[in-house]
């Protein structure tokens, strides 16, 4: 198992366990009727490494040719109460320099950001669609961009899918448009949704490292 695999899974074991709650995001359908789910296609190099060449994925596998990925879909916020929203940079397989967008601000780059990087916020704004997207340069020219809180694209084929992790948990797959390198992996941010610790569990966890930081000074003296 990857390390930044091991880290997601240790701080959704850690950071938030026992805590039962009904989910704050889902996904919602941009077409009617609903599309089903789509298959991942097989000339991805994100799922097995047979591809146009130039097409090198940088960054740990999540998901393969077995799964399946919505497309036409956005991410919604199903919760009125304010909940954390964590979004996290997996990797890309881009000739175009990509970024991810949060309400209109750059959180990541392809060209800059280190896998695993992460960003969080506290969404309280209710129902619907969250505010995030992606766009794409190639020197300084705008190769497309595309908004999770829309239905259309400014350049052909610049989309992004979805793949559900879990329960509050999903992968977002840009597909940039360029013919250079294969579809759906040329960024991938993974986005999370979590309670907000209340002032009492952080106090805790606050003692509760306080205590651990006084045991480890007394076994030094020892």
């Amino acid at each position: 198992m990857k390390k930044l695999t091991q880290c997601v899974a240790l701080a959704a074991a850690v950071g938030f366990a026992g805590a039962a709650q009904a989910a704050f995001i889902g996904t919602v359908a941009n077409t009617a009727p609903a599309a089903t789910p789509t298959a991942v296609p097989g000339n991805n190099d994100y799922a097995n490494g047979i591809g146009i060449p130039a097409g090198l994925f940088t960054g740990p596998q999540y998901y393969d040719t077995t799964d399946s990925v919505l497309l036409s879909h956005s991410i919604e916020s199903v919760s009125s109460d304010p909940f954390k929203l964590t979004f996290t940079y997996l990797g890309k397989e881009a000739g175009y320099t990509g970024s991810f967008l949060y309400e209109g601000s750059e959180v990541f780059n392809t060209g800059s950001s280190a896998l695993g990087q992460t960003f969080s916020t506290i969404y309280s704004a209710g129902l619907g669609k969250l505010d995030f997207g992606f766009s794409s340069v190639s020197g300084l020219n705008l190769m497309g961009s595309v908004s999770n809180q829309g239905t259309g694209n400014q350049a052909l084929g610049y989309n992004f899918s979805i793949f559900e992790v879990g329960e509050d948990w999903f992968i977002l797959s840009l597909d940039d448009n360029n013919q250079v390198d294969d579809n759906h992996d040329d960024m991938l941010v993974m986005v999370r949704a979590s309670k907000v610790p209340e002032p009492g569990t952080l106090a805790l966890l606050g003692l509760g490292l306080a205590g651990i930081a006084v045991r480890m000074k007394g076994r030094k003296k020892a």
